[in-house]
């Protein structure tokens, strides 16, 4: 802090009066003690100035980190989909590939062909590593769906029409604005590069992603026995066991006999004492606790020793990570990346009158007054929760993340109703969905359209408000520790409660598209106030169910009808909901999020066969 002397000599500019500062003489004050005081005064500055520097050393890189993988995990995404689809281009030049889409019903059943060798190759290899949970077939329905979209990516994307639009796929619709959202995580992620504590080790674990599997693999080797001989003489035989040391995250070994394990097959040439392994005894190694590996850094080098008469089985279960476990998210965001550009791609291709409503139906929304609104109220919500202080005592990132993707949500779901009333309700009214269906579109086509264009709208309000929360989010941990004046938070925290609250953003999307999909419906027959009362009164039983049908339980059997009848009338909101988990700071399992999009498909297949039965026999004239 300047002195007030120094203020006050700055403040006049060194003059009073048209006198120089230099030429007044103060009794007691020489000209020594003014030096002494503009020492201090920039010493001052300088330290603090040091301070300043030397925190944000620390919570900068913390902050930015998390970010930097979200940038790398995108321009993977980038990389795969432009090789990928660039490969898929260069076969559009076969006549025979290049033109199998050119017959739609050829094209569709290729594409569910191949869709659906994937799905089932998809379910072969991932449906058995959940093992005997009773959950684990419910992994069958979204790895088919993915099957699919691959198979329609595939056939679609080498049609000689695709590899002429990919420009104008990518520049229509919301393409451009997804593309910015995830290009500004590009940028800010590559731009803080020389902030990250050695960024290329991020890159350099991506190889070391565990694709298929949790990493384990189980190594059995038969060690001869000792015979007639001394156990000491015994040699050492050479374990020919291939491992990564640098990946092993959890190292077990058991043996049936009691064996030694040493860096060399000479006893002269050991670097260390040789680990016992004593018979039916298991020894285990954790790279997290810090501990001496039990077995040499090169894998060549690892020999046995066998201690008893008859031979020994060594069995060696290795549990490999990448040397920085969050490498994993990358892979995430870059496969989630590619299946969504390829979802875009193939819906426009394999469904284009469909695609041309969900455009339209979108733009048109998109430019309304109330979405933007919503965008801007959404956007200063999640900052402003994110300074907002919770007084929970270390629990604010919880609550932020609450209040962040519940106000999402809130605005996604007005969004949803507020469209389905404008874009189905009073084009009907109006006469304006007659001329629509005048056209080469049937009422199915119309319905369809307009709930994809309703719903591609409000993902991009997702998307949009999303990062930022999402920005918020990895800053959130850092501002609580410099508030309470706690010990410096690293960038693990940031990232886990970013990757922790991804899922949760997927879980209320899911959610709003299940009220999407009745606001449409209804749409087709009630104005939009009538539309509005509806959907919220369902969205409040909704979130009701389970604890209703719970409540009924022990009670007369009527009672339990009831409870049961409004069950199943009514959707169970209630399974997208997982605020209890994240108060409790638990992540939200991959299997959990299969469940509820298998309920997602069944509930949404429901209610457009419902829309279909309301809006067949509406008279447009």
């Amino acid at each position: 802090m300047k002195s007030c002397l120094a203020e006050w000599m700055s403040g006049t500019n060194g003059l009073i009066g048209g006198w120089a500062v230099s030429d007044i003489t103060t009794p007691g004050v020489s000209d020594a003690h003014l030096s002494n005081f503009g020492m201090i005064d920039a010493a001052s500055s300088l330290a603090g100035s040091s301070l300043f520097l030397a925190q944000g050393a620390n919570w900068v890189p913390a902050w930015l980190t998390p970010l930097y993988l979200i940038a790398v995990g995108l321009l993977l995404g980038v990389v795969v989909a432009a090789v990928v689809y660039g490969l898929l281009s260069l076969l559009s030049f076969v006549p025979v590939l290049g033109r199998l889409a050119d017959t739609p019903k050829i094209a569709i059943t290729a594409s569910l062909v191949i869709g659906g060798i994937i799905g089932a190759a998809l379910c072969m290899v991932y449906v058995p590593m959940v093992g005997g949970d009773d959950f684990a077939y419910a992994l069958i329905m979204p790895l088919m769906t993915i099957g699919l979209l691959l198979g329609f990516g595939f056939i679609y994307g080498m049609w000689h029409r695709t590899r002429s639009e990919w420009f104008e796929i990518l520049g229509e619709g919301v393409v451009p604005y997804l593309l910015s959202v995830a290009g500004l995580f590009i940028v800010i992620g590559l731009a803080s590069t020389p902030l990250v504590v050695e960024p290329m080790n991020f890159v350099r674990s991506i190889p070391a992603v565990n694709f298929f599997g949790d990493g384990t693999t189980e190594l059995s080797v038969t060690v001869p026995g000792v015979g007639d001989g001394d156990a000491d003489e015994s040699p050492f035989h050479p374990a020919n066991v291939n491992y990564n040391l640098r990946n092993m995250s959890v190292l077990k070994i058991r043996s049936d006999k009691t064996v030694l394990l040493a860096d060399s097959g000479d006893t002269s040439s050991f670097s260390s004492v040789p680990y016992r392994v004593n018979a039916d005894d298991e020894l285990v190694f954790r790279s997290a606790e810090r501990e001496t590996p039990p077995v040499p850094v090169d894998a060549t080098r690892l020999h046995i020793q066998n201690r008893e008469i008859n031979p020994a089985t060594v069995v060696f279960t290795i549990t490999s990570l990448p040397p920085i476990p969050q490498a994993s998210s990358i892979v995430m965001l870059a496969v989630s990346f590619f299946l969504s550009m390829t979802a875009i791609m193939a819906f426009r291709q394999a469904a284009p009158r469909v695609w041309a409503l969900a455009l339209s139906t979108a733009k048109n929304e998109m430019a309304q007054p109330l979405y933007l609104l919503l965008l801007a109220l959404g956007m200063f919500g999640v900052v402003f929760f994110g300074f907002y202080p919770f007084n929970t005592l270390g629990d604010d990132i919880r609550l932020l993340k609450d209040s962040g993707v519940t106000l999402i949500m809130v605005m996604g779901m007005l969004q949803a109703v507020w469209s389905a009333g404008t874009t189905v309700s009073d084009e009907i009214e109006g006469r304006t969905a007659l001329t629509v269906l005048s056209k080469p579109v049937s009422r199915r086509s119309f319905i369809l359209g307009k709930y994809a264009g309703i719903m591609l709208s409000v993902l991009v309000l997702f998307v949009i408000i999303g990062a930022v929360l999402l920005i918020v989010i990895s800053y959130k941990p850092i501002y609580d520790a410099r508030e309470t004046s706690r010990a410096a938070t690293t960038w693990q925290v940031g990232h886990e409660e970013i990757m922790t609250t991804i899922p949760i953003l997927g879980l209320y999307f899911m959610e709003t598209m299940a009220i999407g999909a009745i606001s449409v419906a209804l749409a087709t027959r009630l104005p939009l106030l009538a539309n509005f009362i509806t959907c919220f009164v369902i969205y409040v039983i909704g979130n009701l169910t389970s604890p209703l049908v719970a409540s009924t339980e022990g009670n007369n059997e009527l009672v339990g009808f009831v409870g049961k009848l409004i069950a199943v009338v009514v959707p169970n909101l209630n399974i997208f909901n997982v605020q209890s988990a994240v108060d409790a700071g638990n992540p939200i399992p991959l299997i959990y999020l299969a469940g509820a999009f298998n309920y997602l498909v069944c509930f949404a297949i429901a209610i457009w066969m419902l829309a279909m039965l309301l809006f067949e026999d509406r008279d447009l004239a």
